[in-house]
């Protein structure tokens, strides 16, 4: 039963397209404005970035990185990354470190999430070696360049220039060193709100901290025996911006929250109650203000994605007197609602239409509305609400796809009909992501992806409805927080079966996140800081083990993709007794054998527990299909709304255009639309 589950499961993801308008969808379409940083994926990034601040030498480039994220936009216009706190937040794994979710759904939170950013930029980026330290309070980046580690820090303090000569031909100091010699901090001070320009580059202590509070930071350094060092890459690489628009579907992205007052608001789990993030009194942020800045009025934006399936007979199911159409909602944004309505003929009393979500590819249903009859005309529901504190949770929210199912019930020999579906989804975005409009000209370029990529929702507290095989494993669970050890002396064995729905994979990806508990420290999700859990094993003899396979059969042979090693590389020759060894691993297999319909991913482990696990199924696009692709602008140009269309008849060709605002045009950028049509 399990191993079919699994097929089913990511069979559910597929199946409104139907295998007909599977030809015709437009892959994955992206448009960039010429000199805007691309933050669809972490390569085009960091380019971007090498690119804006002209950096060349390891240490420009080091510098441009940290400069890019300075929180609050005060000092980088318009500011990419804020100090937030607690808003990005996404149960179950909680706090959210996905660089690609940080920049694109959020655009903002606290060190703990600026760290891996700046530690995933810079790997990105080409460096040797990047890493991150937790120093009970606060976490910062170090990059390895010139034989030594160079602490950045866009969240608090900056950099630390060291030695003599021109300011930006300076070394930068450590963590070590910081941790050796606090006054490389403390002398830059030369009052309660200044420092010494010609010791310190500007923004020095850029976030929300007074300079005269400069030396309690520094002891958060100085004070060496609660640093801890995460020993291995911190920061989770599950999320793509990749996403698919099908015939009858179109994405809107607002600049501002449309209509207002709309945003995504974080929930935890405690394994009893549902409550909204707690902490935001002391920082001035109630949950009905939404995510907001502090140090200007910037705010998030929206968006949503409409979809009017053009075949809905496909989508159908029928069991004796109860009819199902099934469809699919991905987006790659975080949701935040969804929204459907439907024509329904119902024709008597014993006739019933049901509309239900799942957020798990169709292993749970959550009951969004009902209608019964004599019934016949417009129909309109959403996403069930849910109980918590305060605000607004739905079904779906929090979550980056779902399914949506309406059951029609009545007799055999008159069934009632369902037509004119119509399906909304809304969620939050980044503003600072998107093409902008300025005065003069705005050059912008266009390209459609090659591949359709599926990340597979996988619940670890529930992974025995996921996996074709769990074995001599056990899932331990407090306050809401959990993770699968192995059972006694055997290891820990569990395997996931990964399809496209009977077509041909082309490649997949797998991850997940490992954890050496022996000294009883966890990763807290509520603070993205670390908790206090049993040690375990007690009696451990050995560093642990723990692997990634994979296999085009549930039997084998498999193929290793990443094994742990315990052995610590120290490449500045200074080693660090305080490591936090809890390995997020990503790893991606492309170019599988023509006619591979499914594979099996293994994950092994003893000594170490597990409690995160990442899958995306990969599957080429039909490059001789073309879909008509209608891309649309809309901005306030000196308070009258303007509007621009560009009609790409061949989704699959790239595309330049130009779109010219006189010079001293006052300009608000207002949407921007890509329009999959049905004909």
């Amino acid at each position: 039963m399990q191993k079919r589950f699994v097929v089913t499961l990511v069979a559910a993801a597929l199946i409104s397209a139907g295998l007909q308008s599977l030809r015709a969808q437009v892959y994955s379409p992206e448009i960039t404005k010429v000199g805007q940083v691309d933050t669809s994926n972490m390569a085009s990034l960091v380019q971007g970035i090498y690119r804006q601040y002209n950096a060349t030498t390891d240490r420009e480039k080091a510098e441009a990185i940290w400069r890019f994220y300075l929180t609050d936009g005060r000092f980088v216009k318009p500011g990419m990354f804020y100090h937030i706190p607690g808003w990005a937040y996404e149960e179950p794994v909680g706090q959210v470190l996905d660089p690609i979710k940080l920049l694109n759904s959020y655009g903002y939170g606290l060190c703990y999430q600026d760290g891996p950013l700046l530690a995933a930029t810079y790997d990105a980026g080409g460096f040797k070696h990047s890493r991150v330290w937790f120093l009970t309070g606060h976490t910062v980046a170090e990059v390895y360049y010139d034989g030594a580690y160079h602490m950045f820090d866009s969240d608090e303090l900056g950099y630390n220039p060291i030695g003599n000569g021109p300011l930006k031909q300076r070394d930068v100091a450590s963590v070590w060193q910081l941790e050796h010699d606090g006054s490389i901090i403390t002398k830059n001070v030369t009052g309660p709100t200044t420092s010494n320009p010609k010791t310190v580059d500007t923004p020095w202590y850029p976030a929300d901290v007074r300079a005269g509070d400069m030396k309690d930071l520094a002891e958060l350094y100085t004070s060496i025996n609660d640093n801890y060092l995460y020993a291995y890459r911190r920061y989770p690489e599950g999320r793509t911006m990749d996403f698919v628009l099908r015939p009858g579907e179109r994405m809107i992205r607002y600049y501002r929250p449309t209509p207002a007052g709309t945003f995504y608001l974080p929930y935890t789990y405690d394994g009893k109650d549902w409550k909204i993030l707690p902490d935001f009194a002391q920082f001035s942020l109630p949950p009905s203000a939404g995510p907001r800045s502090e140090k200007d009025a910037r705010i998030w934006a929206t968006g949503k994605i409409e979809y009017r399936p053009t075949d809905i007979a496909s989508a159908m199911t029928r069991n004796g007197g109860e009819a199902t159409y099934t469809f699919s909602m991905p987006s790659p944004y975080v949701i935040i609602d969804g929204h459907f309505s439907v024509q329904a003929a119902l024709p008597t009393a014993e006739d019933k239409l049901t509309a239900e979500t799942s957020i798990d590819g169709g292993r749970t249903w959550t009951e969004s509305g009902s209608l019964s009859g004599p019934s016949n005309g417009p129909w309109e529901t959403h996403a069930a609400d849910l109980p918590g504190a305060q605000g607004h949770r739905t079904a779906v929210s929090g979550t980056y796809g779902y399914l949506v199912r309406f059951s029609l019930h009545g007799l055999m020999n008159r069934m009632p009909s369902l037509q004119g579906v119509f399906l909304t989804t809304i969620f939050q975005l980044n503003p600072r992501t998107l093409p902008t409009l300025a005065p003069g000209d705005n050059q912008f370029e266009y390209r459609a992806g090659k591949d359709v990529r599926r990340e597979l929702p996988v619940q670890a507290e529930h992974l025995n409805e996921y996996a074709s095989k769990v074995e001599n494993a056990s899932y331990v669970s407090q306050d809401g927080q959990g993770y699968w050890i192995n059972d006694a002396d055997h290891v820990g064995d569990v395997i996931f079966e990964v399809s496209a729905d009977q077509r041909d994979l082309s490649g997949f990806d797998v991850g997940g996140r490992f954890l050496d508990l022996k000294d009883g420290i966890a990763p807290n999700k509520f603070t993205a800081e670390i908790r206090h859990v049993t040690p375990w094993p007690a009696n451990r003899k050995g560093p642990g083990s723990a692997s990634i396979a994979w296999s085009t059969s549930n039997q084998g042979p498999w193929k290793t993709l990443w094994s742990y090693d315990p052995k610590l590389t120290w490449l500045d020759g200074q080693p660090v007794q305080q490591v936090l060894r809890w390995p997020e691993v990503d790893r991606s297999v492309r170019d599988l054998p023509a006619g591979t319909e499914h594979i099996y991913v293994r994950y092994q482990f003893s000594g170490l527990a597990i409690d995160h696990f990442r899958l995306a199924s990969i599957r080429p696009e039909n490059p001789s299909a073309t879909q008509h692709l209608r891309i649309t602008q809309i901005w306030e140009e000196n308070g009258t709304q303007r509007e621009f269309h560009k009609d790409i008849p061949n989704a699959n060709v790239e595309q330049a255009y130009q779109i010219s605002i006189p010079e001293k045009a006052d300009v608000t950028n207002v949407a921007f639309i890509l329009d999959c049509p049905s004909k």
